[in-house]
């Protein structure tokens, strides 16, 4: 029977009991999912630890939950990607942030380029849309959320030779990228990447690829090479 995952704050690795007082997760767990004492349920604190235990009471503000046995898993995949993929409009870019923590990006960087319409998120709501996809697809590690920062900082803070998703671009290998154990992914906005981005890129000896020659939504392209990475589509 599958057990409903909550990621919680603080280190779970000695624990014999939890007591869980942030009230989004008290919410979900008493009134959402109407959870009762003696319900099992699996804590995750990011580090890959999962805390699997049962509520033991309910508190006046939350609720305890006692230990049943602590796991250390890891289910990473084998080619770490950061997606560093351009700020949308609406809530184009929460999806593209949800669906890729559901594929297993181990970080997304929200970039701000010279075509980029929306210049900020809210950073409490993106938190919180991560944690829920990672529960959802059984994660043990959630992935780094940055804040947004513009395609320069991008640049600076990209520890690999920058992977550029762009229509006119060279047809991209999924077997080459998948054979490095990191691969740092740029994906542009709507109305793609300007020429004055391409310069900053080719000053970066970036690689420029293309996934076909369909014209793909900015938020479509974003999971479509993600799909392509991870899962070797």
């Amino acid at each position: 029977m599958k057990q409903h995952r909550f990621f919680v704050e603080g280190n779970l690795a000695d624990a014999d009991e939890v007591a869980i007082t942030d009230r989004d997760v008290v919410h979900q767990m008493k009134d959402v999912l109407r959870l009762r004492e003696g319900s099992r349920v699996v804590l995750l604190d990011g580090s890959g630890i999962e805390f699997h235990g049962v509520i033991a009471e309910f508190l006046k503000k939350g609720l305890l939950i006692s230990k049943k046995e602590i796991k250390k898993v890891s289910r990473k995949c084998e080619t770490e990607v950061h997606l560093f993929a351009a700020l949308l409009k609406k809530d184009k870019f929460e999806w593209v942030i949800q669906k890729a923590t559901e594929l297993g990006v181990s970080r997304i960087t929200p970039v701000i380029t010279e075509r980029t319409e929306k210049l900020g998120i809210n950073m409490e709501r993106a938190d919180h849309i991560v944690r829920e996809a990672a529960e959802q697809s059984e994660r043990a590690e959630l992935p780094f959320l940055d804040e947004p920062i513009s395609l320069k900082e991008a640049l600076k803070i990209c520890e690999t030779q920058p992977v550029v998703l762009h229509l006119g671009g060279e047809p991209m290998s999924v077997t080459q990228l998948r054979e490095t154990r990191s691969i740092a992914l740029f994906v542009g906005p709507e109305g793609g990447f300007s020429p004055q981005d391409l310069e900053q890129f080719a000053r970066r000896n970036a690689r420029i690829v293309s996934i076909g020659e369909q014209v793909l939504r900015a938020e479509t392209a974003s999971i479509a090479v993600c799909s392509l990475v991870l899962l070797g589509w």
